[in-house]
This record gives structure tokens, sequence and C-alpha cells, in this order.
């Protein structure tokens, strides 16, 4: 996993030297381990290191993509540049720097992620009369778009981000993963298109001026929405959508976005539960046995959740000879603390398990640091609970972890999947099945019934009070209105809240120059079975994720499997920000000029207890633009 960044020059004035390094070192954390450039014009394909790339690059003829130029000696007659950074996991050595190209020289890549399935995809290729000159997954993409254009996106097993110069047909491919674990963004501007994996790339480089895309920012102050349009809060900074491509032509700078994968639309064959279960066993075995192919040791995120203790169990289950670090935030104290299950899941796989212990005095020290890597304002304060895992991963020598987000969104895993299973049977069975789920939702009836109102009638949060006059007419919520079927919730989930959730994955990990993956999220195979399945057998007897409890029971301890309650990554909002009052509200007063501050300071201590995500909101907005606009 890596940092990628590209420029393409409209105009032909000026040099792209400034501009791509800049972007390039402003995404160093994504990969400390080496950086290369790729400078291109109608005749001239020029391979580039800099101070920062690894000896082993600069010495190497072995392979065309290995640099012999200087970028202090590239001069502006070139109309496209290509950056990388590295971070090493697969094929360490001088072969797998980028950007790369073919043999012929004709096809160039800079590439962020990992093609799991890589090594079946290589094999396949061969046959068919290709050939490889290094061990890299990243040189099977390349191969792979020679031999089948746009539709290898259709073979790839993993997560991606890239972009591939064609330079026979004088293009640049564009290409994100099926759910956005690896994020692609870009600007479009009448001198300048250019890519990067972060919005920071652009700012600091200067490409783009900060500037604040008003109706997002209260989509997230309201909502806690962000990234669900194209543009986020940087105004002028797209984002390629997930599932998504798009061919840039550099002869007309024109390009049209296409999506190229879309969930299962029809439910598979009627199968009993044993076989069910059985096949999703063998397919979650498959997915995480893929994504253990690593030339660096492989650590894991381990909540003590049901998710991440399958993980566990299932990598001791594929090697039952090593020991895996396992990485914790723990709570001592606090009622939503799971780090009595944690132990019990370290114990039961002989793990070599650590933990970490976030305060609110280290939370309040850290908020500013942990804006600028996740790029954008954060909605939980769960967010610094997991940045703080990937720290303590990065500092035991972890460079690769596995982590189980996206298995809410598969199996059903959340309150509202409950209510939409209630929803697309309502009817006489209804009482029956918020009984059986007590255990889970202990106020069903509640919830549903107000659920069922917001739906009916559009009910929402209004928060305009708190801000000025001028600014009102943003302070209602959006209803999010529950989808009929517990499987349309599902993907609206899949496709909506979970990108959310990797971005922050993403941005947590590579803070620390750390490859996270998901084999819950992104695994092809297991995706679109688990969607071609009745909604009914994934929530039964009220209980959630039930197919997943019975295709791992055997890898998980009794206690974690027979868990009904559900965490997460949590923090405690309330205890933390009571006692930094003064600091929260003066840093919304300095930075944020829409919010009725008055207001504001009589009724805080109340909002905190009934809407302390609110106030968490407001801070993490204002400190972001301290961080990026002081």
């Amino acid at each position: 996993m890596c940092g990628i960044t590209g420029i393409v020059s409209k105009t032909n004035k000026g040099s792209l030297k400034d501009a791509v390094f800049a972007m390039s070192r402003t995404i160093k954390h994504r990969g400390p381990d080496g950086e290369g450039f790729a400078f291109f014009s109608d005749t001239q394909s020029v391979p580039v290191y800099s101070n920062e790339t690894p000896l082993a690059n600069k010495e190497s003829r072995t392979f065309l993509f290995n640099p012999a130029t200087s970028l202090e000696n590239i001069n502006s007659d070139h109309l496209l540049a290509f950056g990388h950074r590295r971070l090493s996991i697969i094929d360490l050595s001088e072969a797998g720097h980028q950007p790369m190209c073919d043999t012929s020289g004709d096809f160039w890549i800079t590439f962020n992620g990992e093609i799991f399935n890589y090594l079946e995809l290589r094999e396949e290729l061969k046959i068919k009369g290709h050939v490889f000159v290094t061990q890299a997954d990243t040189e099977v993409i390349i191969e792979a778009y020679k031999e089948w254009g746009v539709e290898c996106l259709q073979k790839f097993n993993g997560m991606f981000a890239f972009a591939l110069l064609d330079k026979k047909n004088n293009r640049i491919f564009c290409v994100r993963d099926r759910v956005g674990v690896k994020p692609f963004y870009f600007i479009n501007t009448p001198d300048v298109f250019a890519f990067a994996s972060e919005y920071k790339a652009f700012i600091k480089s200067g490409l783009i001026h900060f500037e604040i895309n008003e109706a997002q920012q209260f989509d997230f102050v309201v909502n806690g929405n962000l990234e669900n349009n194209e543009q986020s809060l940087f105004k002028g900074i797209h984002e390629l959508k997930p599932a998504h491509y798009f061919v840039y032509q550099l002869g007309s700078h024109t390009y049209k976005e296409v999506k190229y994968y879309s969930l299962p639309k029809g439910l598979s064959q009627d199968e009993n539960d044993a076989e069910v279960i059985k096949k999703i066993e063998e397919k979650l075995v498959k997915a995480i046995d893929l994504r253990l192919r690593s030339d660096v040791e492989i650590g894991s995120c381990l909540s003590g959740g049901l998710d991440s203790s399958i993980i566990a169990g299932i990598v001791k289950h594929l090697q039952p000879d090593k020991q895996m670090k396992l990485f914790t935030a723990v709570f001592p104290q606090e009622a939503f603390d799971e780090s009595h299950y944690a132990r019990q899941v370290a114990e039961s796989v002989k793990g070599n398990w650590q933990t970490v212990s976030p305060t609110a005095d280290e939370f309040f020290r850290d908020i500013e640091t942990l804006n600028y890597f996740q790029d954008l304002p954060v909605w939980s304060t769960s967010t610094y609970s997991q940045h703080r895992v990937m720290k303590l991963a990065a500092d035991h020598d972890i460079k690769v972890v596995l982590d189980g987000q996206g298995a809410d969104e598969l199996f059903g895993g959340y309150s509202h999947h409950y209510m939409a299973l209630w929803k697309e049977h309502l009817g006489m069975n209804t009482i029956g099945r918020i009984n059986e789920a007590s255990q889970t939702i202990p106020h069903g009836y509640k919830l549903f019934g107000k659920q069922l109102l917001k739906d009916a009638f559009g009910l929402s949060v209004d928060y305009s009070n708190y801000f000025l006059d001028m600014y009102k007419r943003f302070g209602k919520s959006k209803n999010e209105k529950l989808a009929a079927t517990l499987n349309g919730q599902l993907s609206t989930d899949y496709f909506g809240r979970l990108k959310s959730y990797l971005k922050c994955e993403d941005r947590c990990s590579m803070a620390f120059g750390v490859e996270s993956r998901v084999p819950f999220a992104d695994d092809v195979d297991l995706v679109n079975y688990l969607f071609s399945i009745k909604g009914d057998k994934k929530i039964q007897h009220g209980i959630s994720k039930y197919l997943l409890r019975e295709a791992a029971k055997q890898y998980i301890p009794q206690q974690v499997y027979a868990r009904r309650d559900k965490v997460g990554f949590e923090t405690p909002v309330q205890k933390w920000f009571a006692p930094h009052k003064q600091l929260v509200i003066d840093t919304i007063q300095y930075h944020l000029d829409f919010v009725d501050m008055e207001y504001l300071k009589v009724h805080f201590d109340s909002l905190l207890v009934r809407k302390p995500t609110f106030i968490l909101r407001l801070y993490s907005l204002a400190t972001w633009k301290k961080v990026f606009h002081p």
C-alpha cells in the first residue's frame, strides 16, 4: 500500500516538477520506504529519483522503470508526471519500485493497494503469453490491462486505486476499488488535471486554494455526513466514487466516469442453513488466507467483538505455528470496555497481545494531528481509538494489519438492520421478532415505532438555534429513511456508511505507514455471495450476524460467539469533553463563523449530555479549519 500522485498540464506552461514533488512529500507518511517519479512528453518517458529513492533503485538497470535521472535535472518540457510513495509489502526488492512500466515502456502505472489474487492472475496471463519480470502485483495490473483492457477490473480481488498511462492510446486509466477501501481524489482546473491519495496533496502543493464547500460543511455538522457527494468539504476537489473508473483522454482533456461493479440483484436458489453456513465458512477462510499474502509480518486489530475475533481465530487455524501480534484499545472501568473478551481471544489463539488506553488529555493533545492525517474532521472519538491502535502496531514493527470492517454491512450487525427486517415483515410476526431481539435491542418497540414515524413523516433534529440567523436554514437534519428490506438496507450501508469507516481506516493506518486489510469488505467472492442470500437468514432468533456466528463458531471462544451486544471502537465523549469545556468553546468561537456562541455557551452542558456528537462535530470542524486554513 502506498501513496499516488499525478499531474497533467493542459497549457504546456511551467514545470510540473515542483507541484508533483510537493504532492508526493505531503503524503510521505503513506509510503515511508521510498519515492519515485516518472515524467512524460510526446517523445520521452523518464523515470526519476529523488533524495528519498532507495539506492538500490538508483543503481539498478535491471528494470526499465528504475530511475537514472535526478529530479533536480528535470526540465519543463514534460506534459505529464506520476509520483509514488512506496510502502514495501510484496516484493521488497528494487523490482517493486514505482512508477512501474512494462517491458515495452508503453504502459506506466502508479498504484496504491493490493491485488490479493495476483498469483492466480499471473498464471492465467502466463498461459496467454505474458512475460513477467518482477514478483509484484503491480506488474499483474499492467499485463491484465494489456490483455483485457478496462475489463481487467472484473478480474481483481482486492483494494486498489491506480492511474495507468496507456501511451499507445494517449490516455490515463484511473480506477478505484469496488467499495472504496483505497482513496482516489482529483482536481480538474483550466490549467491542470491532477490526482492524489489524499486531499491535502492538492492544498499543500498550492495546486488549489483552500475553500470550504458550504453545503457539505453543514451536512457534516448537522447530519454527520462526509464524502457523500462528488465534492466534500474541500471545494474544487473531487472524489472518484467506489466501483468507478474513468479514462482521461490526453488529447482532448476529457473524461467520463463509468460504474464497473454492482451488487448482485437476484437471490440464490433456496439452500438450507447448513449449506449456506458451510459456503460462508469456505469463502471467509479463503478471503483471509488471500490477505495473508505478504513479504512482511502481519498483525491484527482486536476489539474483542465478533468480527475481529473471527479474523484472529481463522488466522491461527491457517497458520498454527505462528504467533500473531494483536492490538487493542482498552478503557478500564468503562462500561463499554471489551478487554475481557479481547483477552480471551488473545489467549485462545496464543497471540502476542498489546494494548493502549487513550485518554482525554491525549485526545486533546493529538486532535490537530488526527484531523491533519484524516484530511477531514472526525464525527466520532472512536477514530482516535483506531488512530492509537495503528500507532501501537507501528511501534511494534508491524506494517500490515487485518481488521473486521465490513462484516456488519454484509451480515446484519447494527440495530437499524433489525428494524429493516421488521419493516420487511411488518405484520403479526413482528412482535415475536422484536421480543427475540430484546437482548440486543432492549427498547425495540420504542425504537421501531420512532423509526416508522420518521419514515412516514420525515422527522428531523433541529439544531438551528445554535446557528446565526443567516445560517438557520441549514439547521435541520435530513431524515434517512429505512429501506423496505434488510438486503436493501445492507446494500445502502455497503455503498454508504461503510465507505466513511473505510476512509477512517485508511487514514488511521497510513498515518503510521501501516497497511490495513479488510477481508469482509473487499473480497468480491464473499460479498457477492452474501448479497445473494435472503435477508431472513442473516438475522435469526433475534441474533445479529447469525450466519457469520455459525460459520465461524469453531474459531472463537464460546463467550465471544454468544455475545449479543454491539460496541465497536468507543470512547467516553461526555466524560472527555466536560473538563475541557473552555478549550472546546474557544476553538469553536475562533474558527466557526456560523455558530451562535452565546446560545451555545448557555446550553453547552445540557447539549453535551443530550447530543455529545454534535459538540464533537463542531469542535472537530473548527480544529480541521485551524489545521488547513490557520
